[in-house]
């Protein structure tokens, strides 16, 4: 077993590991504080859940904008700078919205911070994702994103409990913990992790943000594959805004509860994405998007009518199959239609739907939750974007053959 664990471990080039270390001390304080967000600005502030829903649009205007630009510039400049720069900006910014919070500054106030993060930060998921294609042969890329999404949902599995602690002190605490995290992921980055784009693009004439939307004009695949993902991420997005702020307010379920279902989620995801992702490599990627959405769809179709901590949990290990099914597919169908040179800019592509949908999705979700007593049909409503997701992967299984990438697949 050891020497397996061994071998497993020397099959990667050393960068994977240090760049996964540096993913889960990031995610574990950013997992501290995302979950309990909406529950201080409803609970605590007394803000609508229309109004927090508008700032995570808003966020993800923020965030898409920089993910573009993000994923642009690692072709041309390379990936580690970049890294250490969005890592330090997040850093600075979420001690100075803690700091906010101790004084209690005021919604707008916070919200403006945290934008700003958003804004000069966002960009780490689509390089990281860039550099695993640097990395590892394309073969192996559904490992090398399961490798790093583990690392991810350790930081997600932990930080929750933590900040379910923390917040009964004051939610401050919360955010100086992620901007600590974030530092220390930036000097591990720095120290270890030497660059992986040896060769940055050149380019004859300035390009502009538009010009990361050109490979959609032409490429009907890829455009719906894109709208499709984008409808599933809409469904995932009710994940951490929409459910902690279900689970608290009309569950009543305790801050350690909520933050203890976030962990039940991320420990699922360490213990599963690997073996998981090993055992379905050899099956269609397509297919694999579809059984995704599918397990969304009936997991928050079924949201509602839960009232039990069993029964969350529950919904909670459909989900979570979801999760590991579905998020490391699609970065990998991504790595694979994205020609040399250019991986950077549909990385931050992919970035901006995932982004959309996690961000969107909390938006439509806190509407729902104003404006709909009937949580049953709340959660309904909020199930069929990945319905209709399915549609779009099984149009794309049905025209695979007209894909030039299709032995991957």
């Amino acid at each position: 077993m050891i020497k397996k664990l061994h071998t497993y471990l020397y099959s990667f080039d050393r960068r994977i590991w240090i760049l996964m270390l540096g993913w889960f001390i990031s995610s574990l304080g950013f997992g501290a504080v995302v979950p309990f967000m909406s529950i201080y600005f409803h609970i605590e502030l007394g803000v609508s859940m229309s109004l927090i829903g508008s700032f995570f649009l808003l966020a993800a205007v923020f965030r898409s904008g920089s993910q573009i630009i993000g994923g642009e510039l690692s072709d041309r400049i390379g990936r580690r700078h970049l890294l250490i720069i969005s890592q330090v900006n997040r850093a600075i910014i979420f001690c100075a919205a803690g700091i906010a919070i101790a004084f209690q500054a005021g919604f707008w106030i916070i919200a403006g911070i945290l934008l700003l993060s958003y804004l000069l930060s966002a960009y780490f998921d689509p390089v990281a994702s860039a550099m695993i294609v640097d990395l590892v042969p394309p073969e192996r890329r559904v490992e090398g994103y399961s490798v790093l999404r583990t690392a991810g949902n350790a930081g997600w599995g932990a930080g929750p409990a933590i900040g379910g602690f923390l917040a009964k002190y004051g939610y401050e605490y919360l955010f100086y913990f992620c901007g600590i995290s974030a530092l220390i992921s930036s000097f591990l980055i720095w120290a270890f992790v030497h660059e992986t784009k040896v060769t940055p693009e050149k380019y004859s004439s300035f390009h502009t943000i538009l010009d990361s939307f050109s490979v959609l004009k032409n490429n009907a695949i890829f455009t719906v594959f894109m709208i499709s993902a984008l409808l599933l991420f809409l469904t995932m997005g009710q994940l951490v805004s929409t459910l902690s702020v279900y689970m608290s307010k009309y569950l009543e379920f305790s801050s350690q509860g909520i933050g203890l279902v976030y962990s039940y989620n991320a420990l699922l995801v360490i213990l599963f994405q690997i073996p998981v992702s090993r055992f379905l490599r050899h099956i269609n990627m397509f297919k694999l998007m579809i059984g995704s959405s599918l397990l969304y769809f009936l997991a928050y179709a079924s949201m509602g009518f839960a009232r039990t901590y069993p029964l969350i949990l529950f919904l909670i290990t459909i989900i979570t199959a979801g999760e590991i099914i579905g998020v490391p597919t699609g970065n990998t169908i991504v790595s694979y239609i994205s020609p040399s040179g250019q991986h950077g800019r549909y990385q931050g592509l992919y970035s901006l739907v995932t982004t959309l949908g996690w961000s969107v999705g909390p938006f439509i979700g806190g509407i729902c939750i104003d404006m709909i007593s009937n949580q049953k049909i709340v959660w309904l409503v909020l199930s069929l974007f990945s319905f209709f997701a399915m549609g779009g992967f099984l149009w794309l299984k049905n025209h695979e053959k007209k894909l030039l990438f299709q032995k991957i697949l």
